[in-house]
């Protein structure tokens, strides 16, 4: 999207733009904070999530370097609706949300790019709670693996550095019944893991498994 900008209109963005690094288990963004940045991640890997009550936290997404945070908002004053944590090592670039928002009105194709990458982002938490809401466990933990396997690493087998906790997360369920139903998937042939490195084995069936919820 950055590429509809002049170079002056790129120039006036990152103006006092600032690069930052964080370790594992950092916080980029904090939920109910008043959001000023947008937030373009440069390296790493970064979980997306809702912190609930008594520490129980439903991850909606995992990004992979070259993404973008708006946390959830574009204008100053309203709070983001989520927390963002590295995961990985992570390097990322905060710009703020007041440039933004000068170039809306003389760049309307810069401002609908962005729009849409708000949507979609937003479209994606929307699914996975529908899904979450609407599945068994095995469906939920099939969906875990196959979205890791395509959307996220885009390989296989593929390293994994979340811990089993971060991996019930994603699945809307506790650590014990997330192994549980791990190992009856490796039981049956359907994975296979080898410390950090998971692969899947039988796709169609993990497939049909997410199918039928």
């Amino acid at each position: 999207m950055f590429k509809t900008l002049s170079k002056s209109e790129l120039e006036r963005l990152v103006s006092n733009k600032y690069n930052v690094r964080f370790r594992p288990g950092e916080t980029i963004l904090k939920q109910n904070t008043l959001s000023t940045n947008i937030v373009c991640l440069r390296k790493g890997i970064v979980k997306v999530y809702v912190e609930g009550a008594k520490d129980k936290n439903l991850i909606l997404k995992v990004m992979k370097d070259t993404g973008i945070l708006t946390s959830g908002v574009f204008a100053s004053e309203t709070h983001r609706p989520y927390t963002v944590t590295a995961v990985t090592d992570v390097e990322c670039c905060f710009i703020n949300s007041d440039n933004i928002l000068e170039l809306f009105s003389s760049n309307s194709i810069f401002a609908l790019s962005l729009i849409n990458h708000y949507h979609q982002l937003n479209n994606h938490m929307f699914n996975t709670l529908v899904n979450l809401t609407q599945k068994y466990m095995p469906g939920r933990v099939a969906d875990t693996l196959l979205y890791l396997r395509h959307q996220v690493f885009c390989s296989n087998p593929f390293l994994l550095p979340f811990s089993r906790q971060e991996l019930a997360e994603m699945s809307a369920m506790t650590k014990e019944s997330f192994v549980r139903i791990l190992k009856e998937f490796k039981t049956s042939g359907l994975i296979s893991q080898e410390g950090k490195y998971m692969e899947i084995i039988d796709e169609e069936s993990l497939k049909e498994i997410s199918r039928n919820g």
